[in-house]
């Protein structure tokens, strides 16, 4: 069986909670569409469980793109002194990261012994751009954002990684006839109230009665708020089951 979930954002027991009930085997396969990192406290323990299992495929996003370059600085400046001599880049995107809910991030990377912080630096490096799948028939290609400058006749191996992960896709169009794009960027609270002139914007932190799955037009957007008071889902490709931990 194939899942995809995304946007755990260091919520590590909502994520043990989605992955029970799911009932994840050995010759399952999930797709883990970005945005482990940032917002809760245990990222670090999301990505040290994720590694572990080989039948985990991670593709990278914003969150995870704007702490790889931070981390890294991190792991080899360990002193309190190395804050001082810290350049101009490395301060903006620091701070980039602070001000997108990565504190708790870098917090809980500067716990790590040595040899885990390596492993969670090669993790992250590792994280594919994107995935394309079939499945009983039908081709899903998976990002974790949207395709920005979309051109139906670009491989998706000429697109720059900030097109993959930087916005949202406009769920109102098909970018591919013959396939589905599975994104995770918007929460789909959003994309449901877009489309009923009668909805109320969710406030965030609140839940909302649009916390699932949407499936339209060719796409299935499987993020569900987990951050701002919704659910953190997954939805299995062969069946369209869906899966959510409040």
């Amino acid at each position: 069986m194939f899942y995809v979930m995304a946007g755990a954002r260091g919520d590590y027991e909502k994520y043990r909670r989605l992955l029970k009930k799911i009932r994840l085997k050995d010759d399952d396969t999930l797709y883990v569409l970005g945005n482990v990192i940032n917002g809760g406290n245990e990222g670090m323990k999301i990505l040290l469980d994720m590694m572990m299992c080989p039948n985990v495929y991670p593709v990278i996003g914003k969150s995870e793109y704007a702490a790889l370059p931070c981390l890294k600085w991190l792991a080899e400046n360990t002193s309190e002194d190395s804050f001082d001599s810290m350049n101009d880049k490395i301060r903006g995107k620091m701070m980039d990261l602070i001000s997108n809910g990565g504190q708790q991030t870098i917090f809980s990377f500067r716990t790590l012994t040595d040899e885990q912080k390596e492993m969670v630096l090669d993790y992250l490096s590792d994280f594919s751009l994107y995935e394309e799948v079939r499945i009983k028939g039908k081709d899903y290609v998976l990002v974790s954002a949207g395709i920005n400058n979309f051109d139906k006749d670009k491989e998706l191996d000429d697109y720059d990684i900030r097109e993959l992960i930087s916005e949202g896709p406009d769920y109102s169009k098909v970018y591919y006839d013959n396939k589905i794009l599975v994104t995770a960027h918007t929460p789909t609270r959003k994309i449901y109230e877009a489309d009923d002139p009668f909805a109320e914007p969710t406030p965030n932190g609140e839940p909302s009665r649009y916390d699932m799955i949407y499936c339209a037009n060719n796409h299935i957007a499987v993020n569900c708020g987990s951050d701002i008071g919704g659910r953190l889902a997954a939805v299995r490709l062969d069946d369209m089951e869906e899966f959510y931990a409040d």
